[in-house]
């Protein structure tokens, strides 16, 4: 998950959970409007509550299951006894009425929401309240919008945990399907060419002990070559590992194929990329490429790597002859990074093979 990713849902946590408290404001309205009709003990007594209020409801919310009911019994208690002092507390009813919606669960918050009735209706009936039914109403209508508004908060928490959990389960999928990959470019470079040093070397052992010695020392100086292309060859693949930025890399995988006579063709319209794509996308050419140099016969190729809203167009054209596909490794190892993304990649023969390969690119991943 990438940095942006988290602050974007930290911050949409930030709203769900604190974002409404501005109008718990409208608590202080009688104050406000009727200030001269309130004693001053009347003033610090609803503020104080007020304060209190505020500094419970947040500690409400960020509490387990399992101690929330005291504070929502607290809450309740502030809301009954502020309402002897001021008509502003419908307002903090409807939050005591989200605190249940999100804390608890079904059958919790139907006990939870009878007790908030039973408090809204002994505070008005035992309150010196002068309107009595605006009062009433108020109080009720805020509880339900704000009952409902904690469930539907609750439910997007919950549904942004699963989502963070499937996504962690994708990433240790796609780390162990990179270590398949790794561990099968490993043997792909170092099993042929480990073996040939061990045969030169045998065979330069037995010349040496026949007394053979410009046949053994041209064994051991083929050994010595292939033991320096076979370092080439791994630093070349920890290169390809340590490098993240596609365009860079096309770059360095177009560079390769010109050192090595190709004449090739690179056609590349790209824009950002979400981090994943791009990071398969990247294997699967570099993987591509290098099969061209390993099996190209006239060194003559084309690459298209195209970007569209919806998806990731990947072509690679090596024209040459092409009668029978024998799908190594290599080619495997293509389709099932294609299919990480619920891809495809498609390989043709004929007067020339041809791989293609879909990328989809969908909304959620470029958010």
């Amino acid at each position: 998950m990438s940095t942006n990713s988290r602050f974007s849902q930290q911050g949409d946590k930030g709203f769900w959970k604190y974002g409404h408290l501005i109008f718990t404001g409208f608590y202080l309205l009688p104050l406000i409007i009727n200030v001269d009709s309130f004693t001053t003990k009347q003033i610090i007594i609803s503020l104080a509550f007020y304060i209190a209020f505020i500094l419970l409801y947040l500690k409400a919310i960020n509490c387990h299951s399992a101690g929330v009911t005291k504070l929502f019994v607290a809450l309740l208690l502030i809301c009954f006894s502020a309402t002897f002092y001021t008509s502003g507390t419908p307002t903090l009813f409807g939050f005591v009425a989200y605190i249940a919606g999100y804390s608890y669960n079904y059958q919790q918050r139907i006990y939870a929401a009878i007790a908030i009735v039973v408090t809204v209706l002994l505070s008005t009936y035992i309150g010196d309240i002068g309107k009595i039914q605006y009062f009433l109403s108020v109080a009720l209508i805020l509880c339900a919008a704000l009952f409902s508004y904690g469930i539907a908060a609750k439910r997007e928490d919950i549904h942004k945990k699963r989502e963070q959990e499937s996504a962690s389960q994708l990433e240790q999928l796609a780390a162990i399907a990179e270590r398949e990959r790794i561990a099968r470019d490993l043997h792909d470079i170092l099993g042929h060419s480990l073996s040939s040093i061990a045969l030169k070397a045998e065979l330069a052992n037995k010349l040496n002990q026949g007394e053979r010695y410009q046949q053994a020392n041209n064994e051991i100086a083929q050994v010595a070559e292939l033991a320096r292309q076979l370092l080439s060859d791994v630093r070349n693949a920890v290169s390809d590992l340590k490098q993240l930025n596609l365009v860079s890399q096309i770059a360095q995988l177009k560079q390769r194929l010109l050192e090595q006579a190709f004449n090739v063709d690179f056609n590349v319209e790209l824009a950002t990329l979400p981090a994943k794509v791009e990071g398969i996308a990247g294997l699967i050419i570099k993987e591509a490429v290098t099969n061209l140099l390993r099996h190209s016969s006239t060194k003559n190729c084309e690459i298209n790597i195209i970007q569209t809203m919806q998806q990731l167009n990947i072509t690679v054209i090596d024209n040459a002859p092409c009668s029978s596909l024998n799908k190594g490794n290599g080619l495997n190892g293509i389709k099932e990074r294609a299919e990480q993304l619920n891809g495809s990649a498609i390989f043709t023969c004929g007067e020339q093979f041809t791989l293609q390969v879909i990328l989809p690119i969908t909304t959620k991943d470029l958010s």
